[in-house]
């Protein structure tokens, strides 16, 4: 969405089904993303439910440049703390790639705490927590405790819907405090699109009063050095 300033964007897509379904949509993803790489950038998929196979599908499409991948706990109907989930994250980790997770799941209040115990359990792999556990956020304070004792020193955050929800809201400010105490450069603009148009998720992050340099990281710094492997 150039109109809203947006240069490039994430083409994202979610692995439902047999190996072979989730590889023809990894294969799409890559394709549009590769006609316009000035523009877009893929973001592939497994199901955590092909077992062995996604690690072999991880290997395939890291080779082809993938280096996000996403996985959706709720709609995927997966447990965050399944032994599969932590062969995936460490698989990924092994070949350079991020993991983003869907982070607002509103049948498993234990989810934040199982995220922590990924993360630690896999430092050699990069998290980002899309929506930043939404209306659970307050939880994700443990972060910035863990940080300051140097571990999960691995986890980002995307604040997509979050922002859009809670800008114009009582709790604003504590939202940003928790964002500031975990580290703006662990905070990453998103949409989440079509729920909310990249306009009005830029517009809401705005609302924030953030300074132009927490701003900067959240647009650009921060993405930018996960893409670029930083």
């Amino acid at each position: 969405d150039e109109a809203a300033g947006i240069s490039r964007s994430a083409l994202i897509v979610v692995g439902f089904g047999d190996i072979d379904a989730v590889r023809a949509k990894n294969d799409a993803v890559i394709a549009a993303a590769a006609a316009d790489p000035s523009h877009f950038y893929p973001v592939a998929s497994v199901n955590p439910d092909n077992g062995e196979a996604s690690l072999a599908e991880l290997e395939r499409i890291a080779k082809r440049g993938v280096k996000i991948i996403k996985l959706h706990p709720s709609s995927q109907e997966f447990d965050i703390a399944a032994p599969i989930i932590a062969k995936i994250a460490q698989r990924c980790g092994e070949l350079g790639m991020t993991v983003l997770f869907d982070s607002f799941d509103p049948f498993d209040a234990g989810q934040v705490g199982k995220f922590v115990k990924l993360s630690m359990g896999q430092p050699g792999t990069r998290f980002v927590l899309a929506h930043m556990a939404f209306h659970r956020f307050r939880e994700t304070i443990a972060f910035s405790t863990l940080r300051r004792m140097g571990v999960a020193d691995n986890v980002w955050f995307d604040v997509s819907a979050i922002v859009n929800t809670y800008a114009d809201s009582p709790v604003a400010q504590e939202l940003i405090w928790t964002m500031r105490e975990i580290g703006v450069d662990r905070m990453i603009f998103g949409s989440d699109w079509p729920l909310f148009s990249p306009a009005e998720a830029l517009a809401a992050t705005r609302k924030l009063g953030l300074s132009d340099a927490e701003e900067r990281m959240i647009f650009h710094d921060n993405i930018e050095g996960i893409l670029g492997g930083r």
